[in-house]
């Protein structure tokens, strides 16, 4: 009796000879379209409409078996710090580098979903941010204990099993948002460590630099009861809201870590942390809604904390309890810019850290991690302001400087040839004795500005007249010696920045 044969698999989806038509099968419709490659061949991909049943991500509990779930992935990151949980017991921290999604569904409930990071490049090839897919063969696992951004008992670990078929024609939601309330933010801190969105009106926003030079953005946000909030953006996420945000606009923020900051909460952002200004979803129309009603007839005036200059020298050293920030506004003139002390050094373009000067046939700098860094040059003035009622050190960063001379530190020393890093340029030499507003921060007994504007007329203040006469001796510079411009590149200098008394600035 001849072996009987094996019956040929059918396939899931009909087949079609001709690109962009519409498929039937079963309880699925399928919609094939086509693109010529490079190479002139085409590929083909297979979108699926379905009307078949799928499992609500709400209803999803650890160790479920996989059924079908129809979703939208909202966004993507990767978790970063020394406190990521490994995802099984057998892992150590080490090995745990985790590659995440936020998935939703048409009901508006999210799930996060979680990859191995060094599978990165094969999920970016089938998973697109914004797209939704039909997908199956996950695994359902507990959720992470640390900064999770769903209140959701699972998630999901996607490996190479998993399958993600396109889906179109959805109307799933293109975001997901879980706002909290004021109170909900203040209970949230600690041990509790659940990501937190925020939505609120903006009262102001700032650049700010901490001492070790990193770039941050600080808001001072109210909600619909004008109950404040400080949000901060981190470096890499700094540039979410820009200048033309202004107070009043509306920010939903998303994936925030709640933390104490001076007796108060403040929220912080992640990896994870997305901001939308004035948004349009439906989803959220609600709250946006309340917010516009609430600040109907209505300015916003910016918080601010004035303080006289002796007010911040207590507060600096700590003479003054109950301080309810460590962010204020004072109104000041420059009285001293030290001439001895550095007032720009330079920076790895890819590391951060500092670099030495090094000779050879010219002058070049030298990192002592990376080969052939590129100089990135960097104000760091240190100066004296001065009221009515005393005088105290301050330090400026590169930001408040650029923005105060309206020229970066690196076209002051390269274009307008100001090389030498201990005899300061005439630009900032012209801001001494200068009435200005000051937008300061106090932190280690430092006093930091972020901002600096020169105050409007009539805005000035009393200052003893026997304080501020003329430049003082420390600012009687010699002369600048002619043509002092570089006549090499960008990596070489005349006078650069050497060992010494410098070093003993301000920490960047």
């Amino acid at each position: 009796m001849p072996p009987r044969k094996k019956p040929r698999r059918q396939s899931t989806v009909p087949p079609d000879s001709s690109p962009g038509s519409s498929l039937t099968s079963n309880n699925n419709h399928f919609y094939q379209s086509s693109a010529q490659q490079t190479d002139g061949t085409h590929k083909t991909v297979i979108y699926i409409h379905t009307t078949m049943s799928s499992k609500r991500l709400s209803n999803m509990k650890e160790h479920d078996k996989p059924e079908p779930i129809e979703i939208r992935v909202v966004k993507t990151w990767i978790p970063v710090g020394k406190k990521q949980e490994p995802s099984s017991k057998s892992q150590t921290k080490s090995q745990s580098q985790e590659l995440c999604y936020l998935f939703v569904d048409k009901h508006g409930d999210a799930i996060e979903a979680i990859a191995d990071q060094k599978e990165q490049a094969y999920f970016d090839s089938i998973i697109k941010v914004q797209s939704c897919y039909r997908v199956n063969n996950y695994i359902v696992v507990e959720s992470r204990k640390y900064m999770p951004t769903v209140q959701h008992s699972a998630s999901l670990r996607i490996g190479k099993r998993a399958r993600f078929v396109p889906l179109s024609d959805t109307n799933i939601p293109t975001q997901y948002f879980n706002f909290a309330n004021y109170e909900e933010v203040k209970s949230r801190s600690g041990s509790t460590k659940l990501l937190t969105d925020f939505i609120g009106r903006v009262k102001k926003h700032w650049p700010s630099t901490t001492r070790t030079n990193k770039r941050l953005r600080k808001i001072d946000m109210e909600d619909d009861r004008e109950n404040p909030i400080e949000i901060t953006l981190w470096p890499e996420k700094r540039d979410l809201i820009g200048n033309e945000t202004i107070p009043g606009d509306i920010l939903a923020i998303t994936s925030t870590l709640v933390t104490d900051f001076n007796g108060s909460k403040q929220l912080e952002s992640t990896n994870a942390t997305t901001i939308f200004v004035n948004p349009t979803f439906p989803e959220i129309q609600h709250h946006v809604d309340r917010l516009k009603a609430s600040l109907a007839g209505k300015t916003i005036q910016p918080a601010e904390n004035t303080v006289t200059v002796q007010e911040l020298k207590n507060i600096s050293a700590n003479k003054t309890v109950n301080v309810p920030q460590s962010r204020f506004t004072c109104h000041a003139q420059i009285k001293e810019i030290y001439a001895s002390r550095k007032w720009y050094y330079v920076q790895c373009s890819l590391c951060t850290k500092k670099l030495y000067q090094e000779k050879s046939d010219s002058i070049h700098f030298v990192c002592e991690d990376d080969e052939n860094p590129q100089p990135k040059y960097m104000y760091c003035v240190n100066a004296s302001i001065i009221d009515a009622t005393s005088f105290t050190d301050v330090v400026f960063f590169n930001d408040v400087m650029t923005d105060m001379l309206g020229t970066t530190c690196e076209e002051m020393i390269i274009k307008q040839g100001y090389t030498d890093p201990k005899i300061l340029p005439d630009p900032i030499v012209e801001k001494i004795g200068n009435h200005m507003t000051f937008n300061l921060t106090v932190k280690d007994k430092s006093i930091v500005v972020n901002k600096a504007t020169d105050a409007t007329n009539g805005d000035t203040t009393p200052t003893d007249p026997h304080t501020i006469t003329t430049p003082p001796k420390a600012l009687m510079l010699p002369p600048p010696t002619p043509n002092r411009k570089t006549t090499t590149t960008k990596r070489a200098l005349q006078h650069s920045p050497d060992k010494g008394s410098g070093e003993k600035q301000a920490k960047y």
